[in-house]
């Protein structure tokens, strides 16, 4: 997940002159004025959905999502430093028919022009998965309760307040392997695909 991240991340870099041209046809599109200046990170509220694990054993289904995210914990001068501080998360990725987990963790925020934000998230994930020798056909096997999370995400700001976010997150299951009954196939965990509004306030 942390090398899928960093290719989204060094993707989103060298596509910043484009996506910065574009930002006045974009805004004007939306009905939007993006942010005049990028906005110092605040506390913020997101909410979403998106595809379930697409092309797994629980792809098809619809799955919701929310978090809050803190301010940075410090504000540096210079810009590039600036986006090696952290925000810190709290969040939960909900499936009626599938598996539903609840995380908290770091979130790095890179400012690629006024509008546009690509954004790395880490931490760590409880979940309530199938993890028995027995699993229904429709269900992953995740092998253990307890993991870490990973997401990339691209974001364009709307205006001050509000902002447009599409994320990649994925349950990881790497240390779930010893807890398989003999037998069983290797874990997996959800990879869900969505977008989120985020309100800053």
């Amino acid at each position: 997940m942390v090398r899928v991240a960093s290719i989204v991340v060094a993707f989103s870099l060298l596509a910043a002159p484009a996506l910065a041209q574009s930002e006045s046809n974009v805004s004007r599109a939306l009905g939007y004025a993006p942010a005049g200046q990028s906005p110092a990170a605040s506390w913020e509220a997101r909410f979403g959905a998106g595809a379930a694990d697409p092309g797994g054993r629980e792809s098809g289904l619809l799955n919701f999502g929310g978090e809050f995210l803190t301010p940075r914990i410090a504000t540096l001068s210079d810009r590039i430093a600036n986006a090696f501080v952290p925000r810190f998360h709290l969040g939960s990725s909900l499936n009626l028919n599938g598996t539903q987990y609840a995380y908290a963790g770091a979130t790095w925020t890179i400012d690629i022009s006024q509008a546009f934000f690509v954004e790395a998230s880490l931490g760590a994930a409880l979940n309530n998965g199938k993890t028995g020798a027995v699993v229904p056909e429709n269900r992953l096997n995740l092998g253990c309760n307890t993991g870490a999370r990973g997401a990339a995400s691209l974001g364009y700001r709307l205006n001050d307040r509000w902002s447009l976010i599409a994320t990649m997150e994925h349950f990881s299951t790497s240390n779930c392997s010893d807890n398989l009954a003999a037998g069983t196939s290797s874990p997996r965990g959800p990879s869900n695909f969505g977008a989120k509004l985020g309100y800053t306030f």
